[in-house]
């Protein structure tokens, strides 16, 4: 699916009255407070007075204690102690397995604690990742509902003492320096907001062609832990059926020639027994499985004509269709029966609500354990639900209040980053704060976010995501304030400047397309002037510090921008056709995205910044440096701005609309390079746009050299005339990612004003919001031999 596929002031610590020595015990239970779901605190008599000595001026003052029979995820919880205490204060906690051998505080670890009284996790909720931590005059008992949860318990007890795992590696870990260390007396009781908590392509990030070896692609392991995420993936492209088109035609859905598609028909008894066949053999193999996870495969559906048993009557208006919702959920509704039947009456079907079958259904009621999963594929990623610019995002509110009438548990398919983006400046804060508290408040059981982590931009994000994963109650403002803080020190309020500008150039755009064409009209020269200023101050400040991790933070910021600033002026220098200093542009990216994914963590994410840079901006750098060096010349270029004329079919040449002399007052006037159709209000619009301009052809180009005609980008099909004349096609583009091109030799008439007329036809509603010519053109003049 990849490629179709806001403040944490460092929270008040609490200055205890007492002595100096109970300093780090005061950060704790501010956080529990803010951090948790469902927390339960009760300090000692006097609160704050009180804390539990875990290390006294250098030396230990606890004993970790654990079992002979600890699970692997206990002795972690243990280790992770041990060794993040010793890292803030120099002292070593001894770990023991018989509690008489203890000194100090105990600790106790899991199955150790004398007491266990899991009833008082579970009357709040039952989510094995629940947690118990429990600080008393002396001892500390941390156990949850599983040994997951354990782990999460210790966590915490390590993030009250101040420990941040801000971004994967050693330098988005922040370790505090301290020689005492307490923890407040307290009973916490945590649960998670959501039971699902996933970032896709984060725990190991993908590899693209071409990416040099030595990256390390699993740095983001430690810090999906850390974060507490659980990593369930529910829904999922592909019926688990083995059955192919070739040994079975009739068990696929047909295109247009009566071929058969890639996608089952999920109508056919067979595809049906085979599913349930494949269904069940799964779940014999696997019996702790509980969540089967099927749809159809990625891309899209067609369906020919509806089925009177199976199909409802209703549009989906986004792609102007059938909507096949309730097909799919007759078809999850049917594979359930069958499973309960077999004697698996407890296992759910996750389905990606997505595309073609996104909408509610009208004509079914889905199954109880029909999990659909949210995944507005199509949907504006640059604003937060409640945005009012974003009447599309907002629709999404419908969306999941219809799911949820009908009596299931939607998920949210939440995409965190931003289609074709190689890894410009972005920052989604915004959207993440408001619409994780929305879908907490409004019934979602979980989160399955689909990200390219570029940890320089997307770091405060994606930080706040993970956290409100676990907590969508958290003060966001409280959170943020510690997260610059204590990242960049004494740079902290020129780097929250510099991302909130970019935060607020995004929130404040009238512009909705998810990927990067439309990023030229939001980061502007003058947002990119402030970001610059604010960047640079952060620089200086950071580099007067004796502690150099700041500065290198900051660097991360400062690579990742120059990476978006070069991009930019790429983008600018091709559409004025100065193809020479785009790809001298083009190079120095090349150059920035290697030294980015080399960092960890990466400041680049290597996914993007590789396979999004070469599809969709390789083939156009270098073509177009081609045709305007060694001795070939630019005879014209087409302008930005030209008359159009929607036409809904592909028969528009049979009404004559690519004749000289027609007139065009009626047309509507559409810019090709500058602006997208989205922004230009044709945002759903699908079939073919009549494009006519007039252009100057000097005499000078008089010569006897073959003239091409060539576009830098179309999408998605194009035929060419001029005056007149329709254009043999040298070379057929592909999209977005192939300029397209057509000999203009015989047809152009030198010293006069030629007709270009272009038919696009743009049958598709894609992820990126574009259509049309979407990049600029020009006529060139092939060098004679």
């Amino acid at each position: 699916m990849i490629l179709k596929g806001k403040r944490f002031v460092l929270l008040l610590i609490f200055v205890l009255a007492v002595t100096p020595l109970l300093m780090a015990a005061g950060q704790a239970s501010a956080n529990n407070q803010s951090l948790a779901d469902e927390t339960t605190t009760k300090h000692g008599q006097d609160g704050a007075e009180q804390g539990v000595m875990l290390v006294s001026d250098g030396n230990p003052s606890a004993t970790v204690v654990t079992t002979v029979y600890a699970s692997a995820l206990e002795k972690k919880a243990a280790t992770e102690l041990v060794n993040y205490i010793k890292s803030i204060s120099g002292a070593e906690l001894p770990i023991v397995t018989n509690e008489e051998e203890a000194t100090g505080t105990k600790i106790y670890i899991g199955g150790a604690t004398p007491e266990i009284d899991l009833n008082t996790i579970s009357q709040g909720g039952d989510d094995p990742a629940s947690f118990r931590l429990a600080a008393a005059a002396d001892s500390i008992q941390l156990y949850g509902l599983s040994d997951q949860g354990t782990l999460f318990a210790a966590f915490e007890l390590l993030e009250q003492i101040g420990v941040r795992w801000f971004m994967p590696g050693d330098i988005g870990t922040v370790i505090p320096s301290k020689k005492t260390i307490a923890l407040p007396m307290q009973d916490t009781i945590q649960h998670p907001g959501f039971s699902v908590r996933a970032m896709q392509a984060t725990e190991a990030y993908q590899k693209p062609p071409g990416l040099p070896n030595g990256v390390n692609l699993n740095e983001g392991k430690p810090w999906v832990e850390h974060m507490r995420l659980n990593q369930k993936f529910y829904g999922t492209h592909g019926i688990p059926c083995t059955i192919s088109a070739k040994d079975r035609p009739d068990l696929y859905l047909p295109n247009e020639n009566g071929q058969p598609t890639n996608q089952f028909d999920v109508t056919k008894p067979d595809v049906l027994a085979c599913v349930v066949q494949s269904s069940l053999k799964k779940l014999q193999q696997d019996p702790n499985l509980k969540v089967l996870s099927m749809g159809p495969n990625d891309g899209l559906v067609k369906v020919l004509q509806p089925h009177p048993e199976w199909d409802g009557n209703d549009l989906d208006a986004t792609h102007d269709t059938l909507s096949l919702t309730d097909r799919y959920v007759k078809f999850i509704n049917l594979v359930l029966e069958q499973l309960e039947q077999a004697g698996y009456s407890d296992v759910s079907i996750g389905f990606t609500a997505y595309d073609t079958y996104y909408q509610p259904p009208v004509r079914w009621k889905p199954h109880p354990r029909l999990i659909p999963v949210i995944a507005s594929i199509t949907v504006d990623r640059y604003h937060a639900i409640d945005n009012p610019l974003s009447w599309e995002r907002g629709h999404l509110k419908e969306i999941i209040d219809g799911w949820r009438k009908l009596g299931v548990e939607p998920q949210i398919y939440q995409y965190l980053y931003n289609l074709a983006d190689p890894g410009l400046p972005f920052s989604m804060v915004d959207q993440v704060s408001s619409e994780f508290k929305y879908y907490k408040q409004n019934g979602i059981a979980g989160i399955r976010a689909e990200n390219l982590p570029a940890w320089a931009y997307h770091g405060p994000g994606l930080y706040l995501a993970a956290k409100m994963m676990w907590n969508p109650d958290l003060d966001v403002e409280a959170l943020l304030d510690d997260y610059y803080t204590n990242l960049y020190g004494p740079a902290a309020e020129s780097m929250r400047e510099h991302f909130e500008t970019l935060e607020q150039a995004f929130a404040n755009a009238d512009y909705f397309v998810g990927n990067i064409y439309d990023f030229p009209h939001i980061l502007t020269d003058k947002v990119r002037k402030e970001m610059e200023k604010t960047l640079s101050m952060a620089e200086k400040e950071a580099n007067k510090s004796n502690d150099p991790v700041y500065g290198k933070r900051v660097a991360m910021v400062r690579l990742a921008y120059s990476f978006g600033d070069n991009f930019l002026g790429m983008m600018d220098n091709i559409n004025r056709l100065d193809f020479v200093k785009a790809k001298e542009q083009f190079d120095r990216i090349y150059a920035l995205r290697n030294e980015a994914v080399f960092h960890s963590p990466v400041i680049l994410n290597p996914w993007a910044s590789f396979l999004y840079t070469d599809i969709f901006w390789k083939n156009l750098v270098t073509e177009g440096e081609q045709r305007v060096t060694g001795g070939k010349r630019v005879v014209a270029q087409m302008p930005d701005e030209w008359n159009v004329m929607l036409f809904p079919h592909d028969n528009g040449d049979l009404l004559g609309l690519w004749k000289p002399g027609l007139g065009t007052k009626s047309w509507m006037k559409l810019k090709t390079h500058s602006e997208t159709w989205s922004s230009q209000g044709l945002r759903y619009y699908k079939g073919h746009a009549w494009y006519r301009t007039e252009v100057q052809v000097d005499k000078n180009f008089d010569n006897g050299n073959p003239i091409h005609l060539w576009f830098s980008s179309i999408d998605e099909t194009a035929r060419v005339w001029m005056n007149g004349q329709e254009l043999p096609l040298v070379k057929k583009g592909s999209g977005l990612t192939s300029p397209w091109e057509f000999d203009a030799t015989n047809a152009i008439e030198f010293g006069e004003s030629n007709l270009v007329v272009v038919d696009v036809g743009n049958a598709i509603l894609d992820e990126l919001g574009t259509g049309g010519i979407t990049g600029p053109a020009m006529l060139w003049e092939v060098a004679s031999n």
